[in-house]
């Protein structure tokens, strides 16, 4: 379904499966296809949704800004229209938007599963989104994206899927809508600043992290599980970034159990 926001935004929304609510939300890259060979092991148990986000993939920009806030208000639109108390899950720049869904009241939340994410930027956080944002300004999108392959994965992923060929250029117009795109997620980013929100969750809630991920480092993650009342952790040894894509077995083994407490 498509979902239309007061500033014109539409969202493209996909929603499968029976039984209580799902709301899977993703990360900078802000697309429902990272969740796509997670989805058939849920909808068994679970009517899961998930969504681009504004101004990805099939969903339009609109005109409000692009922060943490604006993009938990356009989930909980989303939440709203499943009905009933849902639970959240978000895997890094998502996690920082269903914290913020959950601790700011958008939505009846039944459980908060928190992956990869943080609770405010640190210096590690700024000086590599900034390098991030010079590539993407002075090498182009081809090269970030391919830079982003090389943090987000396992070197053993990214050699059996002989996954090094650079994206082709893009033209001019396109080079520069992608530039604009990514520039002001990465300023939502960073712009973040969930540190007041753990003392207003009020659900259960996990979090999860990978021990060798290189963009969002696991103390991110430790300093979240500390600062929840009551929430558990539930690291994975490794997996990089990705390790819902790369470990999925593991992260099944975390979530699910969790989930149908």
């Amino acid at each position: 379904m498509r979902l239309t926001r007061p500033d014109g935004a539409e969202l493209a929304v996909t929603i499968t499966g029976e039984g209580p609510a799902l709301l899977l939300v993703s990360g900078l890259g802000g697309t429902a296809a990272f969740w796509s060979k997670l989805v058939p092991a849920l909808t068994p148990h679970f009517r899961v949704a998930v969504l681009d986000q504004r101004g990805v993939g099939a969903s339009t920009r609109g005109t409000a800004p692009v922060t943490i806030t604006t993009l938990a208000e356009d989930a909980a639109a989303v939440a709203a229209a499943m009905g009933g108390p849902i639970a959240l899950c978000g895997h890094s720049t998502g996690a920082a938007i269903v914290l913020t869904m959950a601790a700011e009241r958008m939505c009846e939340v039944s459980r908060l599963v928190l992956s990869a994410g943080w609770l405010k930027p640190d210096p590690y956080l700024h000086t590599l989104f900034a390098t991030r944002l010079a590539i993407l300004e002075r090498a182009g999108y081809a090269a970030y994206e391919q830079m982003g392959r090389f943090l987000g994965y396992p070197a053993e992923t990214l050699i059996a899927a002989g996954n090094f060929t650079p994206p082709d250029r893009m033209a001019e117009a396109r080079e520069a809508e992608e530039r604009q795109r990514w520039s002001e997620r990465i300023g939502a980013l960073l712009g973040f600043d969930g540190t007041g929100l753990p003392a207003r969750v009020a659900v259960p809630t996990l979090v999860l992290g990978a021990a060798d991920d290189l963009i969002v480092p696991h103390h991110h993650q430790r300093e979240s599980a500390r600062a929840i009342a009551g929430a558990a952790f539930a690291p994975l040894a490794e997996g990089g970034h990705f390790y819902p894509q790369t470990r999925q077995a593991e992260f099944l083994e975390r979530l699910l159990p969790f989930l149908r407490e």
